[in-house]
């Protein structure tokens, strides 16, 4: 990552990839939650090769809004490319990853930015902890828990939800460990986190309120998709090393 300039205390990174019908309103709900408590803060958008106007959108706010930045690639690259690529230009201390739906309540982001500054390292938001409120369908919460035990047995860390998309981190975790991640994709935010922990870095779990949005719409299916999360896995594991500086 070049860019180590620290000019704002946090950064808020929204990957989006055909995100047009709530772009907007994400980034207007953001931007009143983020402001409440900070006068310093930039938001993100990494637009991802969109081709419903999504990119579209997101300049046309950008032309009133200093504290709007759009980045946009021409072409899919993935959700981990796309975070690896706002790293790469933002400017916070803190450094937040959240999801365009925005499952997860904003009214959590406070918790989350202290834990980081607390810890030194990361703070996840997560699902599967006590205190935690979530609204979602008994498959996906099964796949989910059945996920996150296979990854505490494979990796040791200690984490109940690696898959929660409501991350942050300081400005030193991330630039030296996202230049280590290998997966652009489903595995990005288990791999981010492995990876962490592994470093040394502290991981703080905060309980979280969230409730399943765009319900059939989710990238991801469990029935189609496990076998080659689970051969995702162990393939990081068998392979897994200290090759970060």
């Amino acid at each position: 990552m070049k860019n180590s300039k620290v000019a704002k205390e946090i950064s808020i990174v929204l990957p989006a990839y055909n995100e047009a019908s709530q772009i907007e309103r994400c980034l207007l709900a953001v931007e009143e939650a983020v402001k409440s408590f900070s006068s310093s803060y930039e938001i993100i958008v990494s637009e991802d090769g969109s081709t419903d106007g999504t990119d579209a959108l997101v300049y046309e706010m950008v032309k009133s809004n200093s504290n709007l930045v759009l980045l946009h690639s021409p072409s899919r690259l993935g959700k981990g490319k796309a975070i690896k690529n706002a790293l790469a230009i933002s400017k916070g201390e803190l450094i937040t990853f959240m999801d365009v739906d925005l499952a997860t309540d904003l009214a959590c982001l406070p918790k989350l930015l202290q834990a980081a500054k607390e810890n030194g390292g990361m703070a996840v938001g997560s699902r599967h902890v006590k205190g935690s409120q979530v609204q979602r369908s008994l498959l996906r919460t099964l796949f989910s828990l059945t996920y996150n035990l296979f990854v505490r047995v494979l990796f040791m860390d200690g984490i109940h939800d690696h898959q929660c998309g409501f991350k942050t981190m300081t400005r030193n975790v991330a630039l030296t460990v996202l230049d280590c991640l290998k997966s652009d994709g489903y595995f990005f935010d288990t791999e981010m986190i492995v990876r962490c922990k592994k470093l040394g870095f502290p991981v703080a779990e905060v309980a979280v309120t969230w409730i399943e949005r765009n319900k059939g719409g989710s990238k991801v299916n469990p029935a189609r998709d496990a076998k080659k999360i689970c051969l995702e896995l162990l393939a990081f594991r068998l392979n897994l090393t200290n090759d970060c500086p």
